[in-house]
C-alpha cells in the first residue's frame, strides 16, 4: 500500500513489440507495427489525448514517451516532488543560449521527462487563465478556441473536490484538484492584510469567467483526496485503465523519437506515415525502430520537444535545416520561432527560520516530524503548496503609491472576458529562496514578481541533426523593452507590501532587493535577477502560416499546415502565452484535439 509502493503495476511494452527494424518492408509485414494513432510524448497533454482516443474500442493507439514512470512514493509527496533539483527528479535540463539583454546570462532549461511530463514536477497549480486570453485566441482567427468553446473541456476533465457545485467547475472528471484554505506560515496573514491595504481583495474562485482582474487567490492544486500529487497521467492513464485497453493502447517508455516519416510518392501536401525511434538510453540504442501510422501522428512532446522533432523531420525554417544537413520536406519559418515564457524577478528577505521552508533543511528533526505527519494524516508542510496566496492584477491600475485605487475598480475595468483587462502581473509570496543560487543558513521569504504577459519571443533551433543533442533554446528575454514596465511596477508593489508587513510588526529583513526605486536602478536589478518560470509555449503556434512576424504552424484543428496526417497537441500551439500556469490549459488542448480527431475521422 502507498506510500511504500505504487497503486498497481503498469504494463511494460518493449520497443520490439511496437516497432520494426525494417521500415522498407512490404505493407503486409508492417501491419503488426501499424497503429491508427501514434502519439509522441506521454506528458501533460499526451496522457489525456491517449486516454480519450483509446476510448474507441475500434482504434489502436501507440504512445512513445522519452521518460519512464515517476510514481514512487516520493514522486507523489507534494513538497518533495515539486523540487526539480532533487536527486533522481525525472527531468531534462540544459542551458539556454546567453542573452545580452540580461547581462549575457544563460538560464537552465528544465522540462519533465516522464509519463505526465512537467505536471510530475511542477507546483501543481490548477489555473485556467482569464477568459479574455482564449477570446483573444479566437480574435486572432482561431475559430472554436474562445473561452465559451473551451470551458466544457475544462469541466469535462476536472474533479474539483473541494469546490461547491458550479456551472463553471467540473465534479465528474478524472483529474482531481483541491483548494487549501489553512495557513501554515505566520507571514501569510501579514501578506493578506498588506494586499488588502493596497486595494487587492480576495477572489474566491479564479477558474470562472467572472473572476475579476484584480485580487488575491488561494490556488487549486492537482492533488487527490489522499493529498498526493495527481497528474494528468494518474488521472487519464491509471494502470487499471491501461490494462483493460492493453490490446489497443500500447505505451512504450524510455524511447527517443528521431523523426517523422513522410510518404515520398505523394503530391503536395505530403503525408505523415509513421515515426522512427530508438531506446532513450544511449548504451541500449544500437537499433532504430519504425512504427507506421494508419491515420495520424500527433506530436505531444512539449514546446521544446515538438519543434525539435519537426525540424529533425525536415519541417521548419529552410535555411536552418539546410545548414544542419537535413533534407527539407516543407519550409515552415514558424516552427520553433515564437517561443514565449513567463518571466519573474524575486525579492528576497530574511525571516525567522521557524517561518520559512528552510527550517526543514536546518532541522532534520523538524523534517522527520513533518514527513511523519504527512504520511500518517496527509497534512502538514509536505502536503502544502509552495504558495498560500497569489496576487493577480494589471500593472496599469497601480497608482504612484503602488496601490490600486478604489476608483479604478469599476466593473468594466475588472471584466476579464476582455483581453485588454487581463492581469499582466502575478505576485507570488513564497516561504523559500527563489533565486537561482543557494543562500545557506537563513530563513528566507520571497515575493516573486512575474510578468505573465511578456512581449518578447525566443527560438528553439537544432543544435545538430543528432536527435540526442538538446535543442538550442534562446529565450530572448527583454528583447522587447515593453516587458520592463510591468516588472518595475511589480517590484514597487512588492516593496510596498514588504514595508507594510514590517509596519504590522512582522520581522522582515531586506536581503536581495533594489537599492532604490528609480527606473535605472530597477532595470539593473531586473537584468541581474530575472529568472524563467519554465512556462514554455507557442513554438508551433496556431494561426495562419503567412501571419506577418508570427507565422503559424498549425491550423485551428491543430493540423500542421500543408501536411496530411500530422498534428501538434501541447502548449506549443498556444497562439500566444496565457496569463496563468500552463498545466490545465495544456490538458484542455488535448481534450479538444481528441474531439477534433474523432470528428474528422467520422467524416472520413
Amino acid at each position: 500500500m502507498w506510500p511504500f509502493s505504487s497503486d498497481q503495476a503498469f504494463p511494460e511494452v518493449a520497443l520490439e513489440e511496437v516497432g520494426t527494424t525494417d521500415p522498407s518492408a512490404p505493407p503486409a509485414m508492417l501491419e503488426e507495427y501499424t497503429f491508427d494513432y501514434i502519439i509522441v510524448g506521454g506528458g501533460t497533454a499526451g496522457s489525456c489525448l491517449a486516454s480519450r482516443l483509446s476510448e474507441d474500442p475500434n482504434v489502436t493507439v501507440l504512445v512513445l514517451e522519452r521518460g519512464g514512470i515517476a510514481d514512487g512514493w516520493a514522486d507523489r509527496v507534494p513538497l518533495i516532488s515539486s523540487n526539480p533539483y532533487r536527486a533522481g527528479a525525472p527531468i531534462g535540463r540544459w542551458w539556454s543560449q546567453p542573452m545580452s539583454e540580461v547581462d549575457d546570462r544563460s538560464f537552465e532549461v528544465v522540462c519533465g521527462e516522464t509519463m505526465g511530463g512537467t505536471s510530475a514536477i511542477n507546483c501543481m497549480f490548477y489555473t485556467r487563465g482569464p477568459a479574455g486570453d482564449y477570446n483573444r485566441w479566437a480574435e486572432l482567427g482561431n475559430e472554436g478556441w474562445g473561452y465559451c468553446d473551451l470551458e466544457p473541456y475544462f469541466i469535462r476533465s476536472e474533479h474539483a473536490s473541494r469546490r461547491a457545485a458550479s456551472e463553471h467547475r467540473g465534479k465528474e472528471g478524472p483529474w482531481q484538484n483541491r483548494e487549501y484554505s489553512n495557513n501554515l506560515y505566520k507571514h501569510t496573514d501579514y501578506v493578506i492584510r498588506a494586499s488588502q491595504k493596497a486595494g487587492i481583495q480576495p477572489i474566491d474562485n479564479l477558474s470562472t469567467p467572472s473572476a475579476p482582474a484584480v485580487g488575491f487567490v488561494r490556488h487549486d492544486v492537482s492533488q487527490d483526496n489522499a493529498k498526493r500529487r495527481h497528474t494528468p497521467f494518474h488521472a487519464f492513464l491509471p494502470p487499471k485503465l491501461v490494462q483493460e485497453r492493453k490490446e489497443r493502447l500500447k505505451i512504450c517508455r524510455n524511447v527517443l523519437v528521431s523523426r517523422v516519416e513522410f510518404a515520398k510518392d505523394e503530391p503536395d501536401p505530403v503525408q505523415a506515415t509513421g515515426v522512427h525511434f530508438e531506446a532513450a538510453e544511449y548504451r541500449q540504442a544500437g537499433r532504430s525502430f519504425y512504427a507506421r501510422a494508419r491515420r495520424e501522428v500527433v506530436l505531444c512532446a512539449g514546446a521544446l520537444g515538438s519543434p525539435q522533432i519537426l525540424q529533425l523531420s525536415g519541417i521548419g525554417p529552410q535555411e536552418h535545416l539546410q545548414a544542419k544537413g537535413i533534407p527539407v520536406i516543407r519550409n515552415m519559418p514558424g516552427v520553433g520561432s515564437c517561443l514565449q515564457d513567463h518571466i519573474a524577478v524575486p525579492l528576497t528577505f530574511e525571516v525567522p527560520m521557524s517561518d520559512s521552508l528552510h527550517e526543514l533543511e536546518a532541522s532534520p528533526l523538524k523534517a522527520i516530524k513533518e514527513l511523519a505527519t504527512y504520511l500518517l494524516t496527509g497534512s502538514g508542510l509536505f502536503s502544502y503548496p509552495f504558495q498560500a496566496v497569489t496576487l493577480y492584477l494589471p500593472s496599469t491600475l497601480l497608482d504612484d503609491s503602488s496601490a490600486v485605487p478604489s476608483s479604478a475598480l469599476t466593473p468594466a475595468a475588472l471584466d476579464t472576458t476582455v483581453f485588454a483587462n487581463c492581469p499582466d502581473l502575478e505576485v507570488m509570496p513564497a516561504p523559500n529562496n527563489c533565486t537561482d543560487h543557494d543562500i545557506p543558513g537563513k530563513g528566507l521569504f520571497s515575493f516573486i514578481i512575474g510578468n505573465i504577459r511578456p512581449q518578447s519571443h525566443g527560438t528553439v533551433r537544432l543544435a545538430s541533426r543528432n536527435p540526442r543533442a538538446r535543442p538550442d533554446v534562446n529565450l530572448r528575454f527583454l528583447t522587447d523593452a515593453r516587458d520592463l514596465e510591468p516588472l518595475r511596477k511589480g517590484l514597487k508593489l512588492g516593496m510596498r507590501l514588504a514595508d507594510d508587513m514590517r509596519g504590522q510588526g512582522y520581522p522582515l529583513g531586506d536581503l536581495i532587493v533594489p537599492e532604490s526605486l528609480g527606473d535605472a536602478t530597477l532595470d539593473d536589478f531586473i537584468r541581474k535577477n530575472l529568472r524563467t518560470c519554465y512556462h514554455y509555449t507557442s513554438t508551433c503556434r496556431m494561426g495562419p502560416e503567412d501571419e506577418p512576424g508570427r507565422p503559424g504552424v498549425v491550423d485551428a484543428r491543430l493540423r500542421v499546415h500543408g501536411v496530411r496526417g500530422l498534428r501538434v497537441c501541447d502548449a506549443s500551439i498556444f497562439p500566444q502565452i496565457i496569463g496563468a500556469h500552463t498545466m490545465a490549459p495544456s490538458v484542455v488542448v488535448a481534450e479538444k484535439c481528441a474531439d477534433l480527431i474523432k470528428q474528422d475521422w467520422r467524416k472520413a
